[in-house]
């Protein structure tokens, strides 16, 4: 038998022998259609500029303004991402994507330059071994290199190669795309089945690490492989119907290749934007598995009902909703903290990224306005409390007093705006207010803010190929 780092390093090999020769073959197969048929190649930038405002708090530390304190409470950066790079279809059933991204932080006080161990994760009090996960900072990385097979069979698309993947209201398989360098990127191997609007997705392989100072070479230090099952069916106009599984294992990153689990969901979520005006959106997902020797036994409940105001200027949606995830403490016999599997986090549980989908009950109004064409106006209230707040620590410094759940309100005000078809303007301001928190550095924990405003421009062109004569 084999040590396992040694079958580890022996599938990565491999794997990127087989990469290999599938770029060799996207490149003999773009120059055999060159000469038989016309193709398309299209260039697209995106450009995205954010700016930030905190006031506080950080991602690593909520009101410690001691000396030793990690980062800013204070911080007023610039957010810039840079995405470029070809969509080549040299016929029509086949496509090659292949785009660079850079991102960066200026003015953050948790750069990378700054604060170069900051977003290792490793074992505590350990230097090695370590994998990064930079949510704002990755210099000259590839954003995607996929090929895509349309229609090789009636309804189906097979896609292999570095991709985004997410599904439905993204709480299981998102993009993350709100972080600079964007949380979830899998390399993959997906089949998709699609017939008008319903479809069903299968896919396997690995997320990629976020390190500021190597570039991701696609199925190479993973932080985890996995993979799922995604389905959507329209019945009638009563409700759409979203099955899913979701699976996730130790990657092959240094120590993210130590550790021993198996994660599993499987759920599925009901939905109706508009239900003779009505607005419902139910998910439920059971987890389990087995980490460390220990059974997984966990769960997450979503729900909202909500009403549109047709009669109303700016047709107003009134909505309620609870998110709910089981919690646990670390001297359980079971793992009953529910992991919120490949999924996004900022725009449901507060846009200050304080709680996740994880040991959080959050009871919410929310509110939508829609006063012109493409442009979406929302407030939302967040009540969040801790279920199990034993052994919980957020943002390094919060936690809650003995026997107490409530964690605190946030409000968000968000407003979105497709000026053009080139040109997205996003601003949300929110406000924090601590519930029954521990004192922070022997002061009692103060409220916090921060303030967005971004802008988003995207450019493409596409030019036709003509075959040699």
């Amino acid at each position: 038998m084999l040590p396992y780092r040694v079958k580890i390093r022996k599938h990565m090999t491999i794997t990127k022998i087989i990469y290999i020769l599938f770029l060799l073959a996207i490149i003999n197969s773009v120059k055999l259609s060159a000469q038989i048929d016309s193709s398309k190649i299209e260039f697209d930038v995106r450009i995205r500029e954010r700016f930030e405002l905190w006031n506080g708090m950080n991602v690593k530390n909520y009101g410690d303004d001691s000396p030793n304190a990690i980062g800013s409470l204070n911080d007023k950066m610039l957010l810039q991402r840079v995405i470029a790079g070809i969509n080549l279809r040299p016929i029509p059933w086949f496509n090659i994507s292949f785009h660079l991204q850079d991102s960066r932080a200026f003015g953050w006080s948790l750069r990378n330059a700054k604060y170069p161990d900051a977003f290792k994760v490793r074992a505590k009090n350990t230097k090695e071994p370590y994998y990064i996960m930079n949510p704002n900072e990755e210099f000259f990385e590839i954003h995607d290199l996929y090929l895509s097979l349309r229609e090789a069979l009636k309804n189906l698309t097979f896609t292999f190669g570095r991709q985004k993947i997410a599904y439905g209201d993204n709480r299981i398989f998102g993009p993350g795309d709100w972080g600079n360098t964007g949380r979830w990127t899998w390399d993959a191997f997906k089949i998709s089945y699609k017939n008008k609007s319903n479809f069903i997705d299968v896919f396997a392989g690995g997320t990629k690490i976020h390190d500021p100072e190597r570039i991701s070479i696609p199925f190479t230090k993973t932080e985890f492989w996995g993979g799922g099952l995604y389905a959507h069916y329209d019945w009638a106009k009563i409700s759409s119907f979203e099955p899913f599984y979701a699976i996730k294992k130790p990657g092959s990153a240094p120590y993210a290749n130590t550790f021993n689990f198996t994660r599993q969901w499987i759920g599925l979520r009901l939905f109706n934007n508009d239900f003779h005006h009505f607005v419902y959106d139910f998910t439920m997902v059971k987890e389990f598995g087995k980490e460390n020797g220990k059974s997984i036994d966990a769960f997450g409940i979503v729900g909202k009902l909500g009403y549109q105001f047709y009669f109303i200027p700016a047709n107003p949606i009134f909505a309620i909703r609870e998110s709910y995830a089981s919690g646990g403490k670390n001297s359980d016999s079971k793992i009953k903290t529910f992991d919120f599997a490949f999924g996004s986090k900022d725009q449901y549980y507060g846009w200050m990224n304080i709680t996740s989908w994880s040991n959080l009950d959050d009871r919410e109004i929310l509110i939508h306005f829609f006063p012109i064409k493409n442009m979406r106006i929302e407030t939302n209230f967040h009540w969040f409390y801790i279920p199990v707040p034993d052994d919980v620590t957020l943002l390094g410094t919060m936690k809650l007093q003995e026997g107490k759940h409530f964690l605190g309100n946030e409000f968000n005000l968000y407003f979105n705006y497709q000026v053009s078809k080139q040109l997205q303007i996003i601003s949300i301001f929110g406000y924090f207010i601590p519930g029954d928190l521990r004192p922070i550095n022997n002061h009692n924990a103060k409220s916090s803010t921060w303030f967005a405003f971004q802008m988003l421009y995207q450019w493409t062109a596409e030019k036709k190929i003509k075959p040699k004569e």
